[in-house]
């Protein structure tokens, strides 16, 4: 396999990722400028137009509104696994960006409540499908050797487009500037649908479908050294739906060099439920589920929803600026953690990862308490920092390198469905216990994020530089025959 880099697979894990730059665009599009869509309403409209100038709605339905964008994702991520089974990864992907343009249009032409949240369901379908699809295509294209850096580039470009929103809702804090942040989204959606149609489909997927010939072509644009015979002969013996006689032929030069899987697998594909049949494959499901959810409950999404609200009260109209420096260093710490995903590996960064954040929710509950916004402002941002190095890029590449072809979608499907659960439980309700906790809500999130250190600890499985059949046999889902439990279930 070859251990360089040929830039035609970073060109399709870049345009790939705009995918998750989208999703950072409506995750914080409303951070900055919300105070013009909702609050102190002059009661007019925009001038040559029907439009209000914003939306009257009180703070629950304003937390709703925003809710919706969780729970668009968590559709998306629902769907996101069987349209990149059906369709295939790279076609899902330009399929999807449909959702963007509606919520796009929904939301910058929005008179109501009701169609702000309806664009915001849209905009979280396309968000909660790519960060399904992506990691599976990017996985599948990278050599093993920089596919963590590589699978690490869709995180990279969340956080980037969290931090241009933010930057640019500096300038759009008025009654027409967030109508203008609620329609950015499109300009990444367009580049993407332009972009995607010179980069390969993935040759596993190809393999599974049993189109060898455009697999090979594929594999072969992505690999510099143009050697891919052996890596080829391994993604058709362990992971195909050919029959065993056409796998035997094409694997027969190499039977001495690799092994080939004795189970069938043939025109199966697994759905969570049958994943749930099969004790394998069922225990590694529910630790990718448990990761994901310890995404969103260790607490960053509050503060990335409301990093300008906690601000506020102690730097007035300067919060703003301190929300961008904290969604800077999101993006700095986040090609850190590319450099180093490869070297140090994934267990490694999640623990310290996760052990950090639990310092860090302690010490800005004692920032809180004493009364000390600056100590307040280091906290939040050791936080992020903490949080970027490990558990921002992580979870999305462990779980695209943890499953055999026939089983990534739906694994990756599960797994963002408890992601955007709980992406959605934390915005909802994070108000509500702010207003209940008062300084000590960090405190929660502390000790979330100490079960995750002991979790991941014991659970979790180093996968760095390994082929995705070598993780199988170590895991122990390589050669598993999952026919019964298909048929039975179809």
């Amino acid at each position: 396999m070859a251990s360089s880099l040929r830039l035609r697979v970073l060109f399709c894990a870049i345009v790939a990722s705009l995918g998750t730059f989208n999703c950072g665009i409506n995750t914080s599009v409303l951070n900055i400028p919300g105070h013009y869509v909702y609050y102190t309403c002059p009661g007019d409209h925009l001038p040559g137009t029907s439009l209000p100038l914003c939306i009257p709605m009180g703070d629950w339905i304003w937390g709703l509104v925003n809710g919706m964008f969780a729970l668009g994702g968590l559709i998306g991520a629902m769907v996101g696994g069987r349209l990149s089974e059906k369709f295939g990864r790279r076609d899902s992907m330009l399929m999807i960006n449909i959702t963007f343009l509606i919520g796009a249009a929904l939301s910058a032409t929005a008179t109501t409540s009701v169609q702000l949240a309806i664009g915001r369901v849209f905009v979280g379908v396309g968000s909660g499908s790519m960060y399904t699809i992506v990691p599976m295509y990017i996985a599948e294209i990278a050599p093993t050797s920089h596919r963590g850096a590589l699978v690490g580039i869709l995180q990279l470009f969340g956080v980037l487009g969290v931090f241009i929103i933010e930057a640019v809702g500096i300038g759009l804090q008025s009654y027409v500037g967030w109508r203008i942040a609620t329609a950015i989204t499109a300009i990444p959606t367009a580049l993407q649908i332009l972009g995607l149609p010179f980069c390969i489909r993935s040759p596993r997927w190809l393999i599974s479908q049993n189109r060898l010939d455009e697999a090979r072509a594929a594999l072969l644009k992505v690999r510099k050294d143009g050697d891919i015979e052996l890596e080829f002969a391994e993604m058709v013996g362990n992971n195909t739906t050919l029959p065993r006689s056409d796998q035997d032929k094409i694997v027969a030069e190499y039977a001495s060099t690799i092994e080939v899987d004795s189970s069938s697998n043939q025109n199966n594909r697994v759905t969570f439920f049958d994943m749930m049949r099969i004790p394998v494959l069922a225990k590694l499901i529910l630790k990718m589920m448990v990761i994901h959810a310890g995404f969103h409950l260790t607490g960053i999404n509050a503060v990335m929803y409301y990093s300008t609200t906690l601000f506020a009260a102690a730097y007035g109209s300067a919060a703003a600026y301190i929300s961008v420096g904290v969604a800077a260093v999101n993006v700095v710490t986040t090609m850190v953690a590319l450099l180093v995903v490869d070297r140090l590996g994934r267990k490694v960064l999640m623990l310290w990862s996760t052990a950090g954040m639990c310092v860090t929710c302690g010490l800005m509950t004692a920032s809180l308490c004493v009364g000390i916004p600056p100590l307040q402002v280091v906290s939040i941002i050791l936080y992020v920092g903490a949080f970027a190095i490990g558990l921002g890029i992580v979870p999305f590449l462990y779980v695209a390198e943890c499953f055999p072809t026939y089983a990534v979608g739906a694994a990756c499907s599960a797994s963002l469905v408890s992601n955007w659960l709980c992406n959605f439980i934390v915005g909802f309700l994070f108000p509500s216990l702010l207003t209940a906790c008062g300084n000590y809500v960090f405190l929660i999130f502390a000790v979330v994020s100490l079960v995750m250190v002991v979790f991941i600890y014991f659970a979790a499985t180093e996968t760095k530089c390994k082929s995705i059949e070598e993780i199988g046999r170590e895991l122990g889902w390589y050669g598993i025959d999952v026919s019964v439990v298909t048929k039975s279930s179809s």
